[in-house]
C-alpha cells in the first residue's frame, strides 16, 4: 500500500535554504517522522498494527542493516544476524518486515520519495539557474543526510525483485533528466560547450561520489557547501556560462 507522502510532511522537504545547515534544519525525513512514513507507506508488509511499536522496531532494523551490510553485503546478511544486532526476536523481525527482501524494497521507496520531491520542488522554479541549483544542492544535501540509504540502494539494487530493480534504475534516470532539462535551458551554443546530456550525467556522478565515499570527505576541509559550489561552477564552465569552455 502506497500512501500520499504529503500527509506525512511536517514541512516541505526543500524549505528555503542557503546552506547545508539550513537544509538540515528543514529536512522532514528524519527520526521518528521518517519511520512513521515507512510504516504508513508499507502497511501491507508490516504486521504490527500499533505505529509506536512498529516505528521503534523499524528504526532498529534499518540502523542494524546499515551497520551490517557494508561489512558482509545484504545478500549474506541473515535474519539471525539482524536479530542479534537489533536484539529483536525472529518473531519480532517477521512481524516488522515480513521478509528480508522488504528491507531493500523500503529503502528504494524512501530514496525515491526524496528524489521525486526534489525534482517536484525544483520544477516550480521559473528561473532555470535557481532550479538547477536547487537540484544540485538538494541531491547533495539529502544524500549526505541519508547517506546510508543512498549508499545501500546504489550497491544493493541487485537484491531487489526485478520490477523494483527497474524502479531503482529509474530514480537515477529521473535525476539525470531533471538536471539535463535545466542545463539545456542554460547552455550556450558554442563549439567549446559540452552536450547537456553529458554534463547532467557528469553532475550526478559527482553527487554520487560524495555519498559513496564518505571516508574520503568525512574529515575533509571541503564542506558539502563547498562541494556544491564547485559542482555548480564546473557545470557553468562545461556549458560556457562562465565565458569559457572545457576543451
Amino acid at each position: 500500500m502506497k500512501t500520499n507522502t504529503s500527509q506525512f510532511r511536517q514541512q516541505p522537504l526543500l524549505a528555503v535554504f542557503s546552506s547545508y545547515a539550513d537544509f538540515k534544519r528543514g529536512f522532514a525525513y528524519k527520526g521518528e517522522h521518517l519511520y512513521s512514513l515507512v510504516f504508513n507507506r508499507n502497511r501491507d508488509k508490516i504486521q504490527i498494527s500499533k505505529e509506536k511499536f512498529a516505528v521503534r522496531n523499524l528504526r532498529r532494523i534499518f540502523e542494524a542493516t546499515f551497520h551490517i551490510t557494508p561489512k558482509i553485503g545484504f545478500q549474506a546478511m541473515s535474519l539471525r544476524d539482524l536479530s542479534t544486532e537489533t536484539g529483536l526476536s525472529m518473531g519480532g523481525l517477521y512481524s516488522s518486515i515480513s521478509c528480508k527482501e522488504n528491507i531493500a524494497v523500503i529503502v528504494k521507496d524512501v530514496v525515491s520519495v526524496i528524489c521525486e520531491e526534489i525534482v517536484e520542488e525544483s520544477s516550480k522554479q521559473q528561473d532555470p539557474a535557481v532550479a538547477l541549483e536547487m537540484l544540485v544542492r538538494g541531491y547533495l544535501y539529502a544524500s549526505t543526510l541519508m547517506q546510508h540509504w543512498f549508499y545501500f540502494l546504489y550497491f544493493e539494487t541487485r537484491s531487489l525483485p526485478p520490477e523494483d530493480q527497474e524502479a531503482s534504475k529509474n530514480i537515477e534516470l529521473i535525476q539525470v533528466a531533471a538536471l539535463e532539462k535545466r542545463i539545456n535551458q542554460l547552455r550556450l551554443e558554442s563549439d567549446g560547450c559540452h552536450k547537456s546530456s553529458f554534463v547532467a550525467t557528469m553532475t550526478l556522478s559527482l553527487i554520487q561520489e560524495r555519498y559513496l565515499k564518505p571516508w574520503k570527505y568525512h574529515q575533509a576541509e571541503q564542506t558539502v557547501d563547498d562541494y556544491a559550489d564547485k559542482c555548480l561552477r564546473l557545470i557553468d564552465r562545461a556549458i560556457c556560462r562562465d565565458g569559457n569552455g572545457i576543451n
